[in-house]
């Protein structure tokens, strides 16, 4: 969907409609699929990872990068994305996520597999080095610079001034624009090659998110990370 890249802010439940009107509940699946391209895409971007090789100009970065593709690839080994019976009702998925509730996750009831995403990426995230504070705040980040349209999705604008925030401003308009001061600015700044993968898999997994729950109509503080009570923190 051009939406999901150029308007993300606009994505609603109707804009799966005509996907669900061929496929019914399939298009559940799509939408799943398009959001975890968003993440991955993201990662690859926001550390320039070359899927075939490391230009020369780039290898100052590679052990991030390096780590980017491994973490990435165990991620998305750890997702079932395949149309296919699940073996887990609606009710024992909810039941094994430690976020929302039965009524939450109606929107989705006819894919559990979509709970067992959101289990997992809350547990991933549970097990970051980042602070849950610095997490919520990137999510706050990408949610203020979705783009609204063509404008905000492909033209220049300033950027926050705080490194942390102009990595998920750029994250999250156009990834690919991440620059080598951009890098430093968070060396700077206290991050080290993992702590950069960290923000760069959780600016990732908020743009995932964030075109998620617009299309299949889940609330938005589903996916941000669990508090010490277990209830989503925004």
């Amino acid at each position: 969907m051009r939406k999901a890249t150029l308007a993300p802010a606009r994505l609603a439940p109707a804009d799966l409609e005509p996907v669900r009107a061929v496929v019914g509940d399939d298009a559940l699946d799509y939408a799943v699929v398009l959001a975890a391209f968003h993440f991955i895409n993201r990662v690859a971007d926001l550390l320039h990872v070359d899927p075939d090789a490391l230009p020369e100009s780039l290898r100052r970065f590679e052990l991030v990068r390096r780590i980017a593709v491994r973490a990435t690839s165990v991620l998305m080994r750890r997702m079932d994305l395949r149309v296919r019976p699940y073996a887990t009702t609606f009710a024992a998925s909810v039941a094994g996520v430690r976020v929302g509730s039965p009524e939450a996750f109606a929107p989705v009831a006819a894919r559990p597999k979509i709970i067992e995403l959101v289990a997992l990426v809350v547990a991933e995230r549970e097990g970051s080095m980042l602070p849950r504070d610095t997490v919520a705040r990137i999510h706050r980040a990408v949610e203020a610079a979705l783009p609204t349209g063509p404008v905000e999705a492909e033209g220049f604008h300033a950027r926050p001034a705080d490194p942390v925030d102009a990595f998920a401003f750029v994250g999250t308009r156009y990834a690919a624009r991440t620059t080598e001061e951009m890098i430093a600015a968070l060396r700077r700044a206290g991050y080290d090659d993992v702590g950069i993968l960290d923000l760069a898999i959780a600016i990732a997994t908020a743009n995932q998110w964030a075109r998620l729950h617009r299309l299949v109509g889940l609330a938005p503080g589903l996916f941000y990370v669990a508090g010490p009570s277990g209830r989503a923190v925004a």
